[in-house]
């Protein structure tokens, strides 16, 4: 890796993080969302500064090219995001549901209590 290389990636992974906390502290994302993708930043941050760390972590996995690495990793990554979005649909499909029935049943009430009057 060249050292340009690493000066943008060490500039775009410090960026990421301080306008990640930026929207944090804003109310616009919550930590517990964005806890993966700062895991990300800060990995992308140490192998740009210490680019022979991820050969090492390479060869400690059993992967044989530290490229490899880099896309194994990406899709366990993204595997996880899918995963935990899923999930979050999952919750807000059921509260929207939740909120439908109990709007049905206080509109059922007041037509009740307006056929009553």
């Amino acid at each position: 890796m060249t050292l340009k290389i690493q000066i943008v990636i060490i500039a775009i992974a410090v960026l990421a993080i301080v306008m990640t906390f930026v929207f944090i502290k804003k109310g616009k994302l919550g930590l517990k969302i964005v806890m993966p993708w700062l895991i990300v930043f800060l990995l992308v941050l140490i192998f740009a500064l210490i680019p022979k760390f991820m050969n090492w972590a390479a060869h400690v996995i059993g992967i044989y090219d530290p490229v490899n690495m880099v896309f194994f990793l990406a899709i366990i990554f993204l595997t996880f995001i899918i995963y935990g979005l899923t999930m979050s649909l999952y919750a807000t499909k059921k509260q929207t549901r939740d909120i439908i029935q109990k709007v049905a049943y206080l509109e059922d009430k007041m037509k009740q209590k307006n056929d009553v009057e």
